[in-house]
């Protein structure tokens, strides 16, 4: 028999005693952590595997590969829903809608685009380039008891095709983008085809946006938020201060050049701001000089607005807008260059249900040669939504200078406007919606009673 020391024996018994004791507080005490720790492996392991999956899935679907076999068709679908108006406004969920793209064999080095699919309110996308296509259009039923502009050859009562209206934005990278404005006309037997805005638009920041081409210039709180698509705006027709050039409206809308743009997020209130230096009029009021600048004398314009924190959806600010009109050769009345100067300024509030407009222009054209001319003109709007309805309310002001040659040799009859509108706005869809509107008003004095029927679309 082998005989141990004693020292020995008590070792070995202070080893098992230890051994059990440890093994009661790692059962007790560590069990629930080690129980987390293995299930956190297992998810951790299991969300590896799900990514590699989706990760595999989405270069399938997205890797552009050249074609060497026709590709079967293949319908993709999608159910979200955007609204033109307010991308992060909650609508409800629309029937799936299938788009079905074909490509074809057309050479072994052709790199084909992948998808197309379509969303609601959005439009059609291709591929990876995300190329989004929307459209806006509207029909209109007038009736006028008084034709106080004989010249601009409308009737007294009529129904008329609106503005067919084609909005492209294309990502092109990371910063830099695209928008284009198509829009189709419908001019008496004729219909006309305007670029009315084309734009390429560098994202350096928020304090810095570039944009160049032709764009809505920074003048009000009106023209550079609505543009040609009336299914945006609440009423039938823009306010008269802000119609377009081809429209016989007083003030410059469309312009060739660069844009800078902006927004701070300051203390107490964001401040937005956009410059632009552009060619200017033309030597009327319809004429937008798109190839070249006859005067060479670029026009400027400045925009400022603060949204005060302390008030949730107002918004005010300033605008200056300063041009030189060429003179026109043609006309004896308009040998001398005209000086242009738009002073500006919009006081906005919109929040929930309310809606509050209220915009104000002085217009001041010094000739060269002496004359000086002054037309001051604004509106003021108001609307509140109930459910589908949207009632509203506007008023028109504008009072030309009678002896101003530049509006007097137009055209277009620029008539003093004192004009009172009441209208409603019914939701047909989310993305159609009916006016009806009546509206009294005080033409270079006489009385004209206009009633207004119109329903606006989006697709």
């Amino acid at each position: 028999m082998i005989r141990l020391p004693g020292t020995i024996v008590v070792l070995i018994i202070m080893c098992f005693t230890m051994n059990y004791i440890f093994a009661q507080e790692i059962n007790e005490a560590e069990y629930q952590q080690l129980k987390n720790r293995l299930g956190t492996d297992l998810m951790q392991k299991l969300k590896e595997e799900i990514k590699k999956e989706l990760i595999d899935e989405l270069k399938a679907e997205y890797t552009m590969e050249p074609k060497q076999k026709q590709v079967a068709e293949k319908p993709i679908t999608t159910i979200k829903v955007n609204d033109p108006r307010n991308e992060s406004k909650e609508v409800s969920t629309r029937e799936e809608e299938t788009i079905k793209y074909t490509e074809y064999q057309k050479g072994a080095e052709e790199i084909g685009l992948d998808k197309a699919r379509y969303r609601l309110g959005e439009g059609l996308t291709f591929g990876e380039q995300l190329l989004t296509i929307r459209g806006f259009g509207n029909l209109n039923a007038r009736y006028i008891d008084n034709n106080v502009s004989e010249n601009l050859g409308i009737g007294n009562n009529f129904f008329s095709l609106g503005e067919f209206d084609l909005f492209m934005t294309s990502r092109l990278s990371n910063r830099i983008s695209f928008l284009g404005e198509i829009v189709f006309e419908f001019e008496s037997e004729e219909t006309e085809i305007d670029p009315e805005r084309l734009i390429i638009r560098y994202d350096v920041n928020n304090l810095l946006k570039i944009n160049v081409g032709k764009f809505h210039l920074p003048i009000g709180y009106w023209l550079p938020t609505y543009h040609h698509g009336v299914w945006l705006q609440t009423t039938i027709d823009r306010p008269d201060i802000f119609n377009f050039e081809d429209k016989g409206g007083p003030l410059p809308s469309h312009a060739i050049g660069a844009m800078l743009s902006g927004s701070a997020l300051l203390e107490g209130f964001d401040l937005n701001y956009a410059c632009a230096i552009s060619n200017g009029r033309g030597v009327n009021t319809t004429q937008i000089q798109v190839i070249d600048d006859r005067n060479d004398k670029k026009a400027l314009s400045l925009q400022l607005e603060v949204q005060p924190h302390i008030v949730e959806g107002l918004r005010l600010g300033p605008s200056i807008y300063y041009d030189v009109i060429p003179e026109d050769k043609t006309n004896p009345n308009r040998e001398s260059e005209i000086r242009e100067i738009i002073y500006g300024g919009h006081i906005v509030y919109t929040i929930e249900n309310i809606e509050l407009l209220t915009e104000a222009f002085e217009i001041n054209h010094d000739e060269f040669s002496g004359g000086v001319f002054n037309t001051i003109g604004g509106y003021a709007q108001f609307a509140y939504t109930i459910n589908k309805f949207k009632p509203y309310y506007r008023y028109d002001y504008i009072k030309y200078d009678s002896n101003d040659p530049f509006y007097n040799e137009s055209k277009f009859d620029f008539l003093d406007t004192n004009k009172h509108t009441l209208g409603l706005r019914y939701e047909l869809s989310h993305f159609n919606a009916l006016k009806f509107e009546y509206s009294h008003g005080v033409f270079d004095d006489e009385d004209v009673n206009i009633v207004g029927l119109q329903t606006a679309f989006s697709f």
